[in-house]
C-alpha cells in the first residue's frame, strides 16, 4: 500500500517536472528534501499530528527558501496537507527510478567476491549495455560467501554465476540420485 501510493505521487510529479522540462533540477531539489528529512528531528516534527499544518508549510517555506524551487515547495505543503510526509522518502525513491527509465539508465548491482578492476567493470557495463541497449550504472558490491564468478542483479532479474551457487547445484543434484 505504502509503496504504490508513493508510486503514484512520484508519477504525478514526474509528469508535472517533464511538462515542464526541469526532470533534473527537481531531482536535485529532491535530493536537498530528502538530506533535511534524513534527521529525525525534522521527521518528528513533520509527523506529529499536534502540530498544525499551517506551521509545518511555513516551517517548509523557512526550511527551503531559495534553495528548493516553488514547485517542490507546493508538492511538500501538498504532501503536508494529505498527511503523507511518512511516505516522503519512498516518493523521492520512486521518482529518481522514474527519471532514470525516461533517461534510458538501467541500475545493475554487480556482486564478486573480490574488488573488480575498474578495466573489468568498465567492460561488464560496455557489454550490458550492447545487451539491453541502455545505458548502465554499475554498483558494485564485494560478498566473499560466493567465492567466486559474479552476481548481477537488474531489477527483479538476478543472474547468478557464484561458484557457491554451482556448489549448490551440483549438491542438490548429487543427493537427488
Amino acid at each position: 500500500m505504502k509503496l504504490r501510493l508513493a508510486r503514484r505521487y512520484a508519477q504525478a510529479i514526474f509528469r508535472l517536472a517533464r511538462e515542464w522540462q526541469n526532470l533534473h533540477e527537481v531531482e536535485a531539489e529532491l535530493t536537498i528534501v530528502e538530506g533535511v528529512f534524513a534527521e529525525a528531528e525534522v521527521r518528528s516534527f513533520f509527523s506529529n499530528p499536534g502540530v498544525p499544518a499551517a506551521d509545518k508549510k511555513e516551517t517548509v517555506t523557512r526550511l527551503f527558501g531559495d534553495t528548493v524551487s516553488g514547485f517542490v515547495q507546493n508538492f511538500l505543503c501538498h504532501i503536508i496537507d494529505k498527511r503523507r510526509t511518512a511516505v516522503l522518502p519512498e516518493i523521492i525513491k520512486s521518482y529518481r527510478l522514474l527519471v532514470k527509465q525516461a533517461s534510458n539508465i538501467l541500475e545493475v548491482q554487480i556482486i564478486t567476491a573480490m574488488p573488480l578492476a575498474e578495466q573489468d567493470k568498465e567492460q561488464l557495463a560496455t557489454q550490458l549495455a550492447h545487451v539491453t541497449g541502455k545505458n548502465i550504472e554499475v554498483y558494485l558490491q564485494v560478498d566473499q560467501r560466493i567465492l567466486g564468478g559474479l552476481i548481477i542483479q537488474i531489477g527483479d532479474r538476478r543472474i547468478d554465476n557464484s561458484v557457491a551457487a554451482k556448489l549448490a547445484n551440483l549438491k542438490r543434484h548429487m543427493l537427488n540420485k
